[in-house]
């Protein structure tokens, strides 16, 4: 069950909205809210410093890191101010920290006792992503062993939600996963398995076998094409709240790259997608 969530957050409007949301989660799930904000050392040690450095005919590191630091720092405060103040405001049990190193690691290391990580889609470069998944958030699910949800809205709806499922062992702790939301949320289910009959009938049917074993309203549809665009088309569809699937899907290697339809349905999704592994 869901009782602690980790929230990363870098002070952009996109990730303001995955702090909303995982508040509002938090709520439902009466979860704690773990905050953390990273100051990137690749800002501070890489070759950035060198370069503008040169730029200004100084020698390298000379003030600009200690400046630029402070002004990291002091953007986390902020960050983790508006995250405490909004637990506050809901009621939620929160505690923040700051830390330092690559981002992306740094948020997986201190997800340990965590048991969901939510991110806003973009951060603080979203406004030249048009609305795609950052390189953060895309870096935190392939390093990840924790379900990963992003979100680009604030809003947590609880009526509709739609898992994709192909069998694959990530799939099946999505489907998991969908099944303890939809027991808390009082959620009908609907699982989507993209793929011809005759070769998902075996699927299905272990799915059924599954869910007979609990006490939720659910639907199994079936339907062919590109997996991608297929979960992204039914859930507009169905105006789904929440789509759970799985990280990566058969043939995927996990380290190197997430996988497309993955990419695909989070770049294109009108909801939050919950990731799990």
């Amino acid at each position: 069950m869901i009782k602690r969530i980790l929230v990363p957050t870098d002070g952009s409007e996109s990730s303001a909205l995955g702090v909303t949301y995982a508040v509002s989660l938090a709520q439902s799930f009466d979860a704690h809210i773990q905050g953390i904000y990273v100051v990137d050392v690749k800002l501070l040690e890489g070759p950035f410093l060198q370069d503008l450095s040169a730029s200004l005919g100084t020698a390298p590191y000379v003030n600009y890191q200690g400046n630029i630091s402070l002004l990291l720092e002091e953007r986390g405060n902020s960050a983790l101010k508006f995250l405490s103040e909004a637990c506050a405001a809901a009621e939620v049990p929160c505690e923040v920290a700051q830390a330092s190193g690559v981002v992306a690691k740094t948020i997986t290391d201190h997800s340990g006792l965590a048991d969901l990580i939510v991110m806003g889609r973009g951060g603080e470069h979203s406004e030249w992503l048009e609305g795609l998944i950052g390189s953060t958030a895309e870096a935190v699910i392939r390093r990840s062993t924790l379900p990963v949800l992003i979100t680009g809205q604030s809003h947590v709806g609880r009526d509709n939600m739609l898992v994709a499922y192909d069998g694959s062992s990530h799939a099946q702790n999505a489907l998991k996963t969908a099944v303890a939301f939809a027991e808390v949320w009082k959620t009908k289910l609907q699982i989507l398995v993209v793929g011809e009959k005759s070769n998902t009938e075996g699927i299905v049917s272990k799915v059924r076998g599954y869910l007979d074993a609990h006490d939720i309203e659910e639907e199994i549809v079936r339907a062919d094409g590109e997996p991608g665009e297929v979960i992204v088309e039914t859930a507009a569809s169905m105006a789904a709240d929440l789509i759970v699937m799985g990280a990566y899907g058969h043939a995927k290697v996990r380290e190197l790259v997430v996988g497309s339809t993955t990419t695909y349905v989070i770049n294109h999704a009108g909801c939050p997608v919950l990731l799990a592994r």
